[in-house]
């Protein structure tokens, strides 16, 4: 093998491939490299072959101890290396991002040493990392904007409160002195049907505005869905059926905080029953563990919200309804969040709407 890796041919071979190759014998030592590898690393081929100067290189990735093992695991057991991506401080000052691959050499069904490629993938975490700060940006200038409105509306909120008081009570006053069928108390009630929606929306701007702070705790799942759907139902003035799968399990199955979790679960139920058709809603509330945490959705036998819809779905005040505040989706998205969760909204596959609310798992 020493013959033929000091040929022409073989050297020809290095060269060829457009990545970085280098060649380790068993002891960890190498003995053969190309000019891509050269290049990658900033370092010649006689710096490659001293031992020193190798550690040094080994020093420079941002994880040394998980590159040696990545070095070290073939030889010492006798398996290829699993796939290793490392950041690389480069001698010109740069940090650049390197995949390795290995493969183990054999001869005569012994290991005589590790191929390793190095392939520059700087750039593709360079598109990655503008395209997350891109969407950063848009989120960040999303939410300022959100939170503009709802500074605003909480102001004038707390500026019409208490005159919508007086208006609703004095409203009320007149009504109940009016006798049925008195033609000014059909006017009385629209005026009251006004002011009471009124009070929803400034109700709901203060429930969105105030910040919660979440206690987590182990909840029962199954538990807080019944109860969240009851609170859907009476909310909506509808009937419907719950299908649940994945709740059953052992209390504590989910860490939240209950009360924040059933105002979640209710809303996201109340938006699933007032999009199903009446008479025939069917909601289904399922829940899926991931190492990360766990996902739970809410899904609906309705139409399923229109493409150009679902981009506004969590605005605060948006609605499709013709009666309604259009905050519920917005303060629900705003409680997962301060769980340290996420609430999404699509369309399902096989039509209908389709929430997705994720939360951490057990810290």
């Amino acid at each position: 093998m020493l013959t033929f890796a000091h040929s022409t041919y073989f050297h020809d071979l290095l060269e060829s491939f457009s990545a970085g190759v280098v060649i380790c014998n068993i002891r960890g030592l190498v003995y053969a490299a190309n000019e891509a590898a050269c290049r990658l690393l900033g370092v010649s081929r006689r710096e490659l072959a001293d031992p020193a100067a190798s550690a040094a290189l080994v020093a420079r990735a941002d994880a040394p101890r998980r590159l040696a093992r990545f070095l070290a695991a073939p030889i010492k057991h006798g398996q290829k290396p699993e796939p290793l991506a490392i950041a690389y401080a480069h001698p010109d000052g740069q940090l650049r991002r390197y995949r390795l691959s290995g493969s183990l050499l054999l001869e005569n069904e012994k290991i005589f040493g590790i191929l390793i490629e190095i392939t520059d993938v700087t750039e593709i975490y360079r598109l990655h990392e503008r395209d997350r700060d891109r969407l950063l940006g848009v989120q960040a200038a999303q939410k300022e904007r959100i939170e503009g409105l709802v500074r605003f509306s909480l102001a004038v909120a707390h500026q019409i409160r208490n005159p919508l008081m007086v208006i609703g009570g004095f409203t009320g006053r007149l009504l109940r002195g009016k006798g049925e069928g008195d033609p000014e108390a059909e006017v009385l009630s629209m005026i009251l049907d006004g002011a009471r929606r009124l009070e929803a929306v400034v109700r709901a701007v203060s429930d969105y505005a105030r910040r919660e702070n979440p206690a987590m705790a182990p909840c029962d799942l199954a538990e807080l869905a019944d109860r969240a759907f009851a609170e859907a139902l009476a909310a909506t003035g509808g009937a419907g059926r719950l299908e649940t799968a994945g709740l059953d399990g052992p209390k504590g199955n989910v860490r939240a905080d209950a009360a924040m979790l059933i105002a979640i679960l209710a809303a996201l139920c109340a938006n699933a029953l007032e999009a199903a058709p009446q008479g025939g809603a069917r909601v289904a509330l399922a829940c899926a563990h991931q190492d990360e945490g766990v996902t739970l959705t809410v899904a609906d036998n309705g139409p399923g919200p229109a493409d150009h819809v679902l981009p506004y779905a969590f605005d605060p005040f948006f609605t499709t309804k013709a009666v309604g505040v259009g905050m519920g989706l917005t303060i629900a998205r705003r409680r997962a969040e301060e769980m340290g969760g996420a609430l999404t909204l699509e369309r399902g596959p096989d039509g209908g709407g389709l929430a997705r609310l994720t939360l951490p798992g057990r810290k």
